[in-house]
């Protein structure tokens, strides 16, 4: 097995910019940053007794760390190598073995169709890409299939009433990489897992006045800046969101459910 690059193997200007990431994690998108809160239901294992755990979609790779962290051992799965490769690269630099952080460029049909993965995770996090996919029952069953008995699946989305850059075309007609759909009613959603073999078990909103006011000011003033702006000016956007937090506006919906028990799953 492959052993994780020390972090002193990178250069100082990529330790430097690595550095930067980690600070701002889970990253300057606020509303990625309130939907972070999910981590706290994540299942937590032992060092004897790892929880295994599947994250498609891993992005830059902050919750595949958090289920680590829980003593978790995670593959994260994307279809893009460039997000992979930087997966990885924040991996070697924090310093994790690829044993218990380990990322492919794989797409989750092919996973789910070797039958070395099937049964083999205790949880998959499934978040914010359920809205970027046409057939969201067919990927369900997927990770169905692939969890293990009273296996659980997280799963964020866009909460579909939610009026943010309303004056633009928020979706496509084809899985191109944006929204196919503006997200779920929560009712939707939980219609969908049940129907597709899983037991919504809780749910949960993530949002308030301040987070979206703080996303309005990214992208209609800082507009094509809008990473390095939001690094530049990270105190202040936090001391609005801060400010604003009491007021609650949902922009996230969020559900647990369980593998339902052979027998009693939708078919």
């Amino acid at each position: 097995m492959l052993q994780a690059i020390h972090p002193t193997s990178h250069s100082l200007k990529a330790r430097a910019r690595l550095w930067l990431k980690r600070l701002m994690w889970p990253g300057s998108n606020w509303v990625s940053r309130d939907k972070s809160r999910v981590v706290r239901h994540f299942l937590t294992g032992t060092p004897e007794t790892p929880v295994r755990t599947l994250d498609c979609g891993c992005g830059n790779a902050y919750f595949a760390h958090e289920a680590v962290i829980r003593h978790s051992h995670c593959l994260g799965i994307t279809i893009h190598d460039w997000e992979r490769r930087n997966c990885e690269e924040m991996r070697d630099y924090l310093g994790i073995s690829e044993d218990r952080m380990e990322f492919r460029s794989a797409r989750l049909d092919e996973l789910a169709d070797e039958p070395a993965h099937r049964g083999q995770f205790d949880q998959v996090l499934l978040l914010d890409v359920i809205e970027h996919i046409m057939d969201a029952r067919a990927t369900f069953r997927q990770i169905h299939g692939l969890l293990d008995e009273d296996g659980f699946v997280y799963v964020t989305t866009p909460d579909r009433d939610w009026q943010a850059n309303a004056d633009r075309i928020r979706v496509t007609r084809v899985e191109d990489g944006w929204h196919v759909r503006n997200g779920y009613t929560m009712e939707q959603l939980e219609a969908v897992l049940d129907e597709s073999g899983f037991e919504p078990i809780d749910r949960l909103r993530f949002g308030s006045l301040g987070s979206i006011v703080v996303t309005q000011i990214q992208h209609k003033l800082f507009g094509r800046l809008i990473d390095p702006l939001t690094v530049l000016t990270f105190p202040v956007l936090k001391l609005i969101s801060a400010a604003l937090a009491p007021w609650r506006r949902s922009h996230t919906i969020f559900v647990l459910a369980r593998k339902k028990r052979a027998g009693l799953a939708g078919r």
